[in-house]
């Protein structure tokens, strides 16, 4: 019933407006589907290019073994392309919208999209039949639209076209948001599922005792796969955590409960805030330099270096939202405590706390994904071995990490093999592949937590 009822709503929307505004919107209409159908042929000639070939994800895609790609890394290329200029072209419909609706903004956008195609063309960036053609239906629609408010007026934007663009682009940016996650799992994925199985992972031929003298990190005699490389990480991110989570609550606790609003305290979060942005290569030479240097601890490269560097790295952020979660806390709960009798502390360990909780765990699993994907902090601190250190101690020995098996995988697996440059990558992206499995097991039991906390407490 609603589908059928659109012809008759566009009639009526067409018909209120002024025809001079409809033809100045069709122009960047036009406009935009130009540069969508290029969008939509790069798409089908990808989707074709897929189909007359027939080859598996993995390729090879042609009989010239000097190619670097699959068919499938073609494919994506093309399809990137493709959504680079079918999105745009959804700002470039807005602006039409906008110019129907005679809005300013819609003058503004329109001049600045003829502006920058033709610039665009003018360098050579995009197509002449593309870049020329769009831009000057865009300069045409902006002189019309100026002709026709100064010959009318200036009208008063319209408060819910302004609403339309505001939700128009929030729609757009969730959009944007999960193409690329989406894109970015869907490509790991289907490149690295070509070496993953379970002898890639853990070795063959295991016994009972190979498993004991895994477990207490002794010698084997046979490959492991990347099992050791993935309980190594495991275990920096798990001491990491143990060293981070304790001093980042302490410190959020402080500044959100005790701390007075001074020049200290501001100074305290200026510095907070600056070292969440400080680059990893930085805190990486910091670590060498403090833990594992002879002029330093001289810890060597190892578990306790490697960790400590790690957590010098995410205590901001632990910090930071922290912070903020417990500032959200309603001060009616800790009004209600203080009435019945708890002191300071017992209403943040027992109320501000456990209803902080949600927030208190989100800031962990943030800390948790950068602390398991870090390379360069964690390949000069723990360093790049590719075995478990017998008894696992906390200095003196290098730490195994999946980061960065993965950053030396084509030198220490592929390196004078011959093997191709596609089939080197691909074996980085299938170790890529079971590093975000790990971390979205991770976090997938973290947000049951989270979210059973905040029904738990909120009553919803």
């Amino acid at each position: 019933m609603t589908t059928a009822r659109l012809p008759i709503q566009l009639y009526n929307y067409l018909r209120r407006h002024e025809k001079k505004n409809l033809f100045a919107g069709s122009l960047v209409f036009i406009s935009g589907a130009i540069i969508a159908s290029f969008g939509f042929v790069k798409l089908c000639s990808a989707i074709g290019k897929w189909l007359s070939h027939g080859a598996p994800f993995w390729g090879p895609p042609f009989s010239d073994i000097t190619m670097q790609y699959s068919l499938f890394d073609v494919m994506m290329q093309d399809s990137l392309i493709a959504l680079i200029l079918i999105l745009p072209s959804l700002l470039v419909f807005l602006v039409g919208y906008l110019l129907m609706e005679s809005h300013s903004l819609g003058i503004k956008l329109s001049f600045a999209l003829a502006l920058g195609l033709i610039s665009l063309t003018i360098l050579r960036v995009i197509d002449f039949e593309l870049g020329f053609v769009a831009g000057l239906l865009c300069a045409l629609a902006t002189a019309m639209e100026l002709i026709i408010r100064r010959r009318t007026g200036h009208k008063k934007d319209s408060p819910v076209v302004t609403e339309n663009i505001a939700k128009f682009g929030l729609r757009l940016s969730g959009m944007v948001t999960v193409i690329i996650l989406v894109g970015l799992v869907v490509y790991i994925t289907v490149r690295g599922l070509k070496y993953v199985s379970w002898d890639f992972v853990t070795g063959s031929n295991w016994s009972a005792l190979d498993a004991a003298k895994f477990i207490l990190g002794r010698p084997l005699n046979q490959p492991l796969g990347i099992s050791q490389f993935i309980i190594g990480s495991l275990l920096l991110v798990a001491l990491c955590e143990a060293i981070a989570i304790p001093l980042g609550l302490g410190a959020a606790v402080f500044l959100a409960e005790y701390a007075p609003k001074n020049v200290v305290t501001n100074t305290i979060r200026f510095f907070i805030e600056t070292l969440a942005g400080v680059p990893s290569i930085v805190i990486a030479f910091v670590g060498v330099g403090i833990f594992v240097s002879q002029y330093g601890l001289y810890m060597k490269a190892s578990w306790l270096a490697g960790s400590l560097s790690l957590a010098f790295m995410i205590l901001p952020w632990n910090i930071r939202v922290a912070e903020e979660a417990m500032k959200a806390v309603p001060n009616a709960f800790r009004e209600a405590s203080y009435a019945l009798g708890a002191t300071k502390w017992q209403t943040i360990r027992r109320i501000v706390l456990l209803a902080a909780s949600p927030g208190i765990i989100t800031g962990i699993i943030l800390g948790v994904g950068a602390a398991i994907g870090e390379t360069a902090v964690v390949m000069w601190t723990a360093g790049d071995v590719n075995s478990l250190p017998a008894g696992l101690p906390l200095t003196g020995a290098g730490m195994p990490s999946l980061a960065v098996w993965i950053y030396y995988s084509w030198r220490n697996i592929f390196g004078s093999s011959g093997v191709s440059q596609w089939d080197e990558s691909t074996m980085a992206l299938s170790g890529s592949f079971v590093l975000l499995v790990i971390f979205l097991a991770i976090s997938v039991a973290a947000l049951a937590a989270r979210n059973y906390l905040s029904k738990k407490y909120s009553g919803r």
